[in-house]
Parts: C-alpha cells; sequence; structure tokens
C-alpha cells in the first residue's frame, strides 16, 4: 500500500480552488441561469398582453400594460443586483475562512521557529477605518507577511468593503468605503453593483491571491522558494 505525503498548506490552497469551483461557481451560474428563464417568460406574458390590448381597441388596457412592463424591467434590475450581492458575500466569506486558517498556520510556524510578533509601525489608520481584511493584515505583519504587496489586495480590499456595505448599509456605500475607494469599481450610483464580469474577475483574483498567501507560507516554513506549482493533481487524503 503506498501512501502520498500531503503538504497541508498546499492542500489549503486545494480547498479553496474547491470551495470557489464546486460551490460558490455552480451556486452563482445556477442563479443567473434562473433568474435569465425568470425574465425570459415575464417578458413574453408583458409583450403578449400588450398585443391582446392592442388587438382589442383598449387604450386604457393597452398602456396600463405598457406601465407594468416597465415596473417589471426594473424588477428585473434589482433582482440582477441581489444575485450579484449574493455571489459578494459568498466569496468574501470563503476568502475570510481561508485566511483566518492561514493565519493560524503562519502563526504555528512563527512560534516553532521561534519568531516573536513585532509591532506595527507607521499605521495610521484608525479603528473604524479598517474592515475585516485590514484587521487580519495587520495581524499578518506580526510576523512579517506583507498582504498589502500582493498587486490584487486593492481589488481584494475594495471588494470587502463592497461586501460590508451589501451586509449593514443595505447595499449603499459608507464613507469609509468612500474615502478608501473614491474611484469605486463595485459601486452604480449610489448602490454596489457586482456584475457577471466582477464575479469571474474576483475569483481569478482571490485564486491567485491565496495561492500567493500560501507559497508565502512555505517560504517561511521551509526556508526556500518553493519550486513549481502546487501540488497537482489535487492531493487526496486516501491511501
Amino acid at each position: 500500500m503506498s501512501t502520498m505525503r500531503i503538504d497541508l498548506l498546499d492542500w489549503e490552497a486545494t480547498q479553496f480552488d474547491l470551495d470557489l469551483n464546486e460551490v460558490i461557481v455552480p451556486i452563482h451560474e445556477a442563479a443567473v441561469t434562473s433568474l435569465q428563464a425568470v425574465h425570459y417568460d415575464g417578458e413574453r406574458a408583458a409583450q403578449e398582453a400588450i398585443r391582446e390590448a392592442d388587438a382589442a381597441g383598449n387604450e386604457g388596457e393597452s398602456q396600463l400594460e405598457w406601465d407594468l412592463a416597465k415596473v417589471e424591467i426594473g424588477r428585473a434590475k434589482e433582482r440582477e443586483r441581489v444575485i450579484g450581492w449574493l455571489a459578494l458575500v459568498h466569496l468574501a466569506i470563503v476568502l475570510e475562512l481561508k485566511l483566518n486558517n492561514l493565519y493560524d498556520f503562519l502563526e504555528r510556524i512563527s512560534l516553532e521557529q521561534g519568531r516573536r510578533a513585532t509591532a506595527l509601525r507607521g499605521n495610521r489608520r484608525t479603528r473604524s477605518e479598517k474592515n475585516w481584511l485590514r484587521k487580519l493584515s495587520d495581524k499578518y505583519h506580526l510576523y512579517g507577511v506583507h498582504l498589502e504587496s500582493h498587486p490584487k489586495f486593492s481589488f481584494i480590499d475594495e471588494l470587502v468593503f463592497a461586501c460590508n456595505a451589501v451586509k449593514h448599509s443595505a447595499g449603499k456605500p459608507g464613507g469609509n468605503y468612500r474615502r478608501a475607494y473614491p474611484d469605486w469599481r463595485f459601486v452604480d450610483g449610489e448602490l454596489v453593483v457586482f456584475s457577471n464580469r466582477d464575479f469571474k474577475d474576483s475569483v481569478d483574483s482571490l485564486r491567485e491571491f491565496v495561492e500567493w498567501v500560501v507559497r508565502e507560507l512555505k517560504h517561511r516554513r521551509d526556508g526556500q522558494i518553493p519550486v513549481g506549482p502546487l501540488q497537482r493533481p489535487r492531493p487526496s487524503l486516501r491511501d
């Protein structure tokens, strides 16, 4: 019987990839597909009602059906926005869970190597200006891992601000969000909007970011830069 050595850090990255590809992405695709079917049926029914009213020569009824069709268009936009919000919240949740898990690894590795946490310097953010990602970034910084140095950090940081706006203020960006990102990506007018393109870009960015964090921790643990990609095919816990 042969056994396969599992690198637990690689395993964390693999599990995050599974969370994205086998849970979050299918849920979002199913929601989008279902919503498109609802919109198609609603639009077809509205057009049929308008045709029947026009054929009957009933101007009042025809105008009513046109007004109802316009209302339905507005409702369709609201539903699309909510679907985007759900995807945004799901992505932020799995990211927070993963980064917290990886921080536990970082702390354990550091303690085993006799490394102590160092005080932060030059951190001028007030407590109210910090979302959970920035607070966690400070904790990583204590052990010498600088999450903010990754090129996608700003994108992910804004994603977390947008998620907080959805969860705490009905999608309206608060003052902290506006100050941090005056040229925001995830806001259209007065509300957070998370499009299908935003979703795809976010999935790619989060995967890249988490794999980078794993590599940073492996470098610290092993004392050398890891060579080659993360373990593929993905590791199995079975013999």
